[in-house]
Protein backbone atom coordinates (compact mmCIF):
# COMPACT_ATOMS: atom_id res chain seq x y z
CA UNK A 1 0.00 0.00 0.00
CA UNK A 2 1.82 2.78 -1.47
CA UNK A 3 1.06 6.90 -1.58
CA UNK A 4 2.72 9.41 -3.24
CA UNK A 5 3.41 12.61 -1.06
CA UNK A 6 4.99 14.68 -4.16
CA UNK A 7 1.86 16.38 -4.36
CA UNK A 8 1.66 17.14 -0.60
CA UNK A 9 5.13 17.76 -0.87
CA UNK A 10 4.60 20.84 -3.51
CA UNK A 11 2.32 22.01 -0.92
CA UNK A 12 2.76 25.04 2.03
CA UNK A 13 3.85 23.22 5.62
CA UNK A 14 1.34 22.31 7.69
CA UNK A 15 -1.01 21.49 4.30
CA UNK A 16 -2.51 17.89 5.32
CA UNK A 17 -4.59 15.14 3.36
CA UNK A 18 -5.81 12.15 3.81
CA UNK A 19 -5.86 8.86 2.59
CA UNK A 20 -8.04 5.67 3.64
CA UNK A 21 -6.60 2.13 2.77
CA UNK A 22 -7.63 -1.49 2.82
CA UNK A 23 -7.68 -5.00 1.94
CA UNK A 24 -9.24 -8.34 2.35
CA UNK A 25 -10.78 -10.79 3.55
CA UNK A 26 -8.73 -12.26 1.87
CA UNK A 27 -5.18 -10.36 1.82
CA UNK A 28 -3.89 -10.97 -1.94
CA UNK A 29 -1.03 -13.10 -1.21
CA UNK A 30 0.47 -11.98 -4.60
CA UNK A 31 -0.54 -8.43 -4.40
CA UNK A 32 1.00 -5.29 -2.85
CA UNK A 33 0.21 -6.00 0.22
CA UNK A 34 0.97 -9.67 0.67
CA UNK A 35 3.95 -9.11 4.02
CA UNK A 36 0.78 -9.32 5.98
CA UNK A 37 0.23 -12.55 5.76
CA UNK A 38 3.64 -12.78 7.56
CA UNK A 39 2.02 -11.51 10.78
CA UNK A 40 -1.14 -13.53 9.89
CA UNK A 41 -3.39 -10.35 9.31
CA UNK A 42 -6.46 -11.85 7.01
CA UNK A 43 -7.81 -8.56 6.86
CA UNK A 44 -6.88 -4.66 7.41
CA UNK A 45 -8.68 -1.02 7.14
CA UNK A 46 -6.12 1.92 8.25
CA UNK A 47 -7.23 5.90 8.00
CA UNK A 48 -4.13 7.93 7.40
CA UNK A 49 -3.57 11.90 7.97
CA UNK A 50 -0.92 12.61 6.34
CA UNK A 51 0.55 16.26 6.64
CA UNK A 52 3.92 18.46 5.36
CA UNK A 53 6.41 19.19 7.81
CA UNK A 54 9.91 20.88 7.77
CA UNK A 55 11.74 17.70 7.61
CA UNK A 56 9.10 16.23 5.19
CA UNK A 57 5.81 14.01 6.01
CA UNK A 58 4.18 12.98 9.46
CA UNK A 59 2.02 10.16 9.04
CA UNK A 60 -0.37 9.45 11.69
CA UNK A 61 -3.86 7.44 11.93
CA UNK A 62 -5.29 4.21 12.74
CA UNK A 63 -5.23 0.63 11.43
CA UNK A 64 -7.78 -1.85 11.89
CA UNK A 65 -6.95 -5.32 11.04
CA UNK A 66 -8.43 -9.27 11.83
CA UNK A 67 -6.03 -11.51 12.25
CA UNK A 68 -5.98 -15.38 12.07
CA UNK A 69 -4.40 -16.98 15.36
CA UNK A 70 -4.91 -19.73 17.91
CA UNK A 71 -6.47 -19.68 21.38
CA UNK A 72 -3.65 -19.70 24.01
CA UNK A 73 -5.55 -22.11 25.74
CA UNK A 74 -7.34 -24.35 23.85
CA UNK A 75 -5.42 -24.07 20.16
CA UNK A 76 -8.89 -23.48 18.69
CA UNK A 77 -8.43 -21.46 15.52
CA UNK A 78 -9.46 -17.73 16.22
CA UNK A 79 -9.72 -14.24 14.45
CA UNK A 80 -8.63 -10.94 16.39
CA UNK A 81 -9.74 -7.88 15.85
CA UNK A 82 -6.85 -5.25 17.24
CA UNK A 83 -6.70 -1.47 16.58
CA UNK A 84 -3.29 0.16 16.67
CA UNK A 85 -2.62 3.97 16.45
CA UNK A 86 0.24 5.03 14.61
CA UNK A 87 2.62 8.34 14.20
CA UNK A 88 5.99 8.41 12.08
CA UNK A 89 8.27 10.94 10.46
CA UNK A 90 9.37 10.46 6.91
CA UNK A 91 12.43 12.54 6.01
CA UNK A 92 12.47 13.79 2.37
CA UNK A 93 15.72 13.38 0.66
CA UNK A 94 15.44 15.40 -2.00
CA UNK A 95 13.34 18.60 -2.89
CA UNK A 96 10.02 17.41 -4.55
CA UNK A 97 10.53 21.14 -7.03
CA UNK A 98 14.52 21.54 -7.85
CA UNK A 99 15.92 18.09 -6.93
CA UNK A 100 17.96 19.16 -5.15
CA UNK A 101 19.48 16.78 -1.85
CA UNK A 102 17.90 18.26 1.20
CA UNK A 103 19.60 17.83 5.27
CA UNK A 104 20.58 14.17 5.58
CA UNK A 105 18.02 12.70 7.76
CA UNK A 106 18.97 11.08 11.23
CA UNK A 107 20.73 7.84 10.95
CA UNK A 108 17.67 5.51 12.61
CA UNK A 109 14.65 7.89 10.45
CA UNK A 110 12.34 6.81 7.73
CA UNK A 111 13.35 8.53 4.82
CA UNK A 112 11.15 9.68 1.48
CA UNK A 113 13.15 8.10 -1.80
CA UNK A 114 13.22 9.84 -5.04
CA UNK A 115 9.84 8.29 -6.66
CA UNK A 116 8.47 10.51 -3.72
CA UNK A 117 6.48 7.10 -2.53
CA UNK A 118 5.77 5.77 0.89
CA UNK A 119 4.90 2.16 1.39
CA UNK A 120 3.09 1.81 4.50
CA UNK A 121 2.76 -1.97 4.61
CA UNK A 122 5.81 -2.55 6.81
CA UNK A 123 4.40 0.44 9.13
CA UNK A 124 1.03 -1.08 9.48
CA UNK A 125 2.41 -4.63 9.69
CA UNK A 126 4.47 -3.69 12.92
CA UNK A 127 2.22 -1.45 14.58
CA UNK A 128 -0.53 -4.29 14.58
CA UNK A 129 1.95 -6.76 15.52
CA UNK A 130 2.49 -4.81 18.60
CA UNK A 131 -0.84 -3.90 19.44
CA UNK A 132 -1.61 -8.05 18.97
CA UNK A 133 -2.27 -9.44 23.12
CA UNK A 134 0.21 -11.81 23.51
CA UNK A 135 -1.84 -14.90 24.89
CA UNK A 136 -5.36 -14.60 22.70
CA UNK A 137 -7.91 -16.61 23.96
CA UNK A 138 -11.19 -17.78 22.16
CA UNK A 139 -13.41 -16.44 25.06
CA UNK A 140 -12.19 -15.04 28.38
CA UNK A 141 -13.42 -18.71 30.28
CA UNK A 142 -11.96 -20.21 28.24
CA UNK A 143 -10.80 -23.80 30.15
CA UNK A 144 -8.18 -25.05 27.91
CA UNK A 145 -7.46 -28.43 27.36
CA UNK A 146 -6.36 -31.31 29.80
CA UNK A 147 -2.94 -31.31 31.50
CA UNK A 148 -3.41 -35.66 31.55
CA UNK A 149 -4.92 -36.42 27.93
CA UNK A 150 -4.90 -33.24 26.43
CA UNK A 151 -9.14 -32.99 25.59
CA UNK A 152 -10.60 -29.72 25.02
CA UNK A 153 -11.75 -29.08 28.70
CA UNK A 154 -14.37 -26.63 26.94
CA UNK A 155 -16.53 -29.68 25.50
CA UNK A 156 -15.72 -32.22 27.84
CA UNK A 157 -15.06 -30.89 31.35
CA UNK A 158 -13.33 -33.98 33.38
CA UNK A 159 -10.94 -34.52 35.90
CA UNK A 160 -8.47 -37.53 36.45
CA UNK A 161 -7.70 -39.31 39.25
CA UNK A 162 -3.96 -38.41 41.06
CA UNK A 163 -1.29 -41.06 39.64
CA UNK A 164 1.26 -41.25 41.93
CA UNK A 165 4.42 -41.93 40.18
CA UNK A 166 6.23 -45.11 41.91
CA UNK A 167 9.75 -43.53 41.23
CA UNK A 168 9.24 -41.42 44.63
CA UNK A 169 7.77 -44.39 46.80
CA UNK A 170 11.30 -44.71 48.17
CA UNK A 171 11.04 -40.78 49.40
CA UNK A 172 7.85 -40.95 50.81
CA UNK A 173 8.68 -43.97 53.02
CA UNK A 174 11.30 -42.06 54.31
CA UNK A 175 9.20 -38.63 54.34
CA UNK A 176 6.37 -40.63 56.73
CA UNK A 177 9.66 -42.41 58.68
CA UNK A 178 10.74 -38.78 59.87
CA UNK A 179 7.42 -37.68 60.26
CA UNK A 180 6.59 -40.85 62.78
CA UNK A 181 10.11 -40.01 64.36
CA UNK A 182 9.44 -36.51 65.54
CA UNK A 183 6.10 -37.42 66.70
CA UNK A 184 5.20 -36.71 70.32
CA UNK A 185 5.81 -39.93 72.30
CA UNK A 186 2.40 -39.88 72.96
CA UNK A 187 0.66 -39.71 69.18
CA UNK A 188 3.26 -42.43 67.60
CA UNK A 189 1.24 -45.63 66.63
Amino acid sequence: MKISVAPLLKQPVGHRVEHVLAEGPPIDPRGENADLLDAEITAFEAEVHVTHTDPGALLEGTARADLSAECARCLRPISIPVRARFAEQYYATIHVESGAAMDEAPGDAKTIGSDFMIDLTQLIREEVILATPVAALCRPDCRGLCPVCGADLNERPHTHEERTDERWSKLRELRAALAEDEAPPGDRT
